[in-house]
């Protein structure tokens, strides 16, 4: 059973010269975008761009697309002497400032949403990646949800990358919840008893007048109204290619021991929200410095003691779909880096300043993707360009229920 994948890329517009935010043109970009696989379109604030990958099979070809995409977007800023970036809040720019799709002849959803929402909405000036993971079988989709919702603070703490808003350290590895969950029905969302009382809230609260009649949720995670797909949502935006490799990696091999656990009858029963929303917040303050609680054992483990379970989880589907070792070597070397939210916070303390922060995001966002090279992997280390033919699976926890204790 093959998971397929699609990614949106909300990247942020910013002057050239100054790094403060700054609307895009995006009819012209999109008039402008070659025929071909991925798209490119616009979010309710003007300076953001989010670019559309096609549905993929493996992570290799979203990271190579998403190349491809913010190659294109780079291209079209620069002619009004602008580039792009990925984070998920913009360093120093405030939300006031900021221009907005209001017309409602134009843009009807936006306008509604802004005359509904207020400020929350004006406010809520972030940049996200979201991950949607396609499942063969719609009977597993409400299963594989339910269970996915417990590895939300894991792909969190990888992604973090908002540290700094309007101008201040806030102290947190991801503010960008802080404004977003201003909105009404964000957050971890609940478990689900069957799809259908899942859309049937949906239809009621269309029927109420909450949402518009082709809306949906905007939880963290979400079965998609329309697409069909699994959208995890909880993503800041990340300007590494590699690190948005490893995060769809672990969300497609997760998706998959879900699904064929739900097929064989045998998922425990989903974890309780304010179980996830405890680890979300750690994931928020601390990124992969947090310590996360390990529920099912009642216990707070290292970051590195809880990937290393979840892919003593992960390898067998891993080895499977072609990811193994690569994965674990992309873990070794994320815990290594740290959180982009760190790599942010160096790069104040080395140039001085917010706009220096701009300048290496830009920079770094404009790498291009290249395929990883055949990997070992040692204790305390990553070695690059070494055989990997004689591999085996990582070591096993000495509890080995850990297939019951970040089962999701």
């Amino acid at each position: 059973m093959i998971v397929s994948l699609g990614v949106e890329d909300e990247l942020q517009v910013v002057d050239a010269l100054t790094g403060a935010l700054a609307p895009f043109d995006i009819a012209r970009a999109v008039s402008a975008l070659p025929e071909g696989p991925g798209g490119i379109t616009c979010e309710i604030h003007k300076c953001t761009v989010e670019l559309q990958t096609p549905i993929c099979t493996s992570p290799d070809a979203i990271a190579a697309s998403l190349s491809s995409l913010r190659e294109f977007a780079r291209q079209q800023a620069a002619r009004d002497g602008q580039s792009v970036l990925a984070a998920g809040l913009h360093p120093f720019s405030s939300w006031r400032s900021q221009t907005v799709y209001e017309d409602a002849e134009s843009y009807p959803t936006y306008a509604w949403i802004l005359n509904e929402y207020g400020d929350v909405a004006r406010g809520a000036l972030s940049f996200g990646l979201h991950v949607h993971l396609g499942l063969p079988d719609a009977k597993l989709r409400i299963p594989v949800l339910n269970g996915l919702r417990s590895v939300l603070p894991d792909v969190l703490a990888l992604s973090a990358s908002s540290p700094f808003h309007e101008g201040r350290d806030t102290g947190l590895a991801s503010w960008r919840h802080s404004v977003l969950e201003r909105y009404p029905r964000m957050g971890v969302p609940d478990a689900w008893p069957d799809e259908k009382t899942y859309f049937d809230h949906i239809e009621r609260l269309r029927r109420l007048g909450s949402i518009l009649p082709f809306q949906g949720m905007w939880d963290d995670l979400r079965l998609h109204h329309r697409y069909g797909t699994l959208e995890v949502r909880i993503c800041d935006a990340v300007m590494s290619l590699e690190r948005i490799w490893l995060i769809v990696a672990l969300l497609q091999c997760e998706a998959t021991v879900l699904a064929e656990e739900a097929a064989r009858g045998n998922l425990p029963e989903p974890e309780p929200r304010l179980w996830i929303e405890e680890n979300k917040w750690r994931a928020r303050r601390h990124g992969l410095n947090a310590s996360l609680v390990d529920w099912r054992r009642d216990e707070a483990v290292s970051t590195q003691a809880r990937y290393d379970r979840w892919l003593t989880r992960l390898f067998p589907v891993a080895k499977k779909l072609g990811l193994w070792p690569r994965l674990e070597v992309a873990v070794a070397a994320a815990l290594l880096k740290g959180t982009e939210a760190d790599q942010q916070r160096r790069w104040r303390s080395e140039g001085g300043s917010f706009e220096s922060v701009v300048k290496s995001l830009v920079a770094a966002t404009a790498e291009p993707w290249n395929a990883a090279a055949p990997v070992r992997r040692t204790r305390g280390d990553v070695e690059i360009g070494s055989s990997n033919a004689a591999l085996g699976p990582p070591v096993e926890p000495e509890d080995s229920s850990f297939s019951n204790s970040l089962r999701s």
